[in-house]
């Protein structure tokens, strides 16, 4: 082998070694990113190495951060559809959706676009407070709404090139986790109606005082879903009255300590000496 022969395979080991060494970084930086975002954007040492990365990662879809995997799964979150007909009946769907979105791949990459809209989600404002105390702040919040409002618009838009001629409107859903204590004394299904929950897009003052009350007339991103209707997300069915209902729930379900302290075991037991001194007292 020649000296220009040497000089040629150590130049073709090394790019393809800084290839390999580019789309590793590709596959590792962006859930890093996300790990370690907070509320003002990234960290600006991962943005500086992830940014020359990011048409490549973006291009073949791999700048995902996973955050809804063992251990600590949290909620997931879809896209509710509302298709107005010309005659005005309505029909509703769910994004993602198994029966549609297949295969399953196709599936995944919707539930990407959901999760992506709600992360993005920034409410409207910012409250007058922000703006006097931080107008650096306060600008940001502007940034990120109108960031949202035009990814959600581009959703809207594609949803009518699909129906063409029909009114379309969507709004955020919150698929829940049972609570562990909760599901040890009454086992429910992951697809239980009540898992739903319906995201209002609405200033923070109105979230606060929904939790005390809920407003007479509460904001909505489309027009409440026909009782009648039956949401589709994934392979279960979800009455929409039970998801209109899910608008005054608040996230945490309250229980005692009682509660908290008592084994389904102990608990059966209880009912047992309840049971038996009832029927006691009756006899006598």
């Amino acid at each position: 082998m020649t000296v220009e022969q040497k000089h040629s395979v150590t130049l073709l080991r090394f790019s393809i070694s800084m290839l390999l060494i580019g789309h590793l970084l590709a596959v590792v930086l962006p859930p890093l990113s996300f790990q370690t975002r907070g509320p003002i954007g990234q960290s600006p040492s991962i943005a500086t190495l992830l940014a020359p990365l990011e048409g490549y990662g973006q291009f073949l879809y791999i700048d995902r951060g996973y955050a809804f995997f063992a251990p600590e799964p949290g909620p997931s979150h879809l896209v509710q559809v509302a298709v107005t007909e010309s005659d005005g009946q309505v029909a509703e769907m769910m994004i993602p959706n198994l029966q549609v979105h297949w295969p399953r791949l196709l599936y995944h990459r919707h539930f990407m676009l959901t999760e992506f809209l709600n992360r993005i989600h920034q409410p409207p404002g910012p409250p007058p407070e922000l703006v006097e105390a931080d107008p650096e702040q306060a600008e940001y919040w502007v940034r990120a709404r109108a960031r949202y409002k035009h990814v959600r618009q581009s959703v809207v838009e594609h949803l009518e090139h699909e129906y063409p001629g029909r009114d379309v409107a969507i709004r955020r859903i919150e698929h829940l986790i049972p609570d562990v204590i909760n599901y040890r004394l009454e086992p429910v299904s992951l697809t239980h109606p009540d898992s739903y929950r319906v995201m209002l897009d609405r200033p923070i003052e109105e979230e606060l005082t929904a939790v005390l009350a809920a407003p007479a007339n509460r904001a909505e991103t489309i027009p409440p879903p026909l009782p009648s209707t039956l949401e589709r997300a994934g392979d279960s069915e979800i009455p929409s009255q039970q998801l209109e209902e899910s608008e005054t729930r608040t996230d945490d379900t309250q229980v005692s300590d009682e509660t908290l302290d008592v084994t389904p075991e102990e608990a059966a037991n209880q009912a047992e000496e309840s049971s038996a001194t009832d029927a006691q007292e009756d006899s006598a």
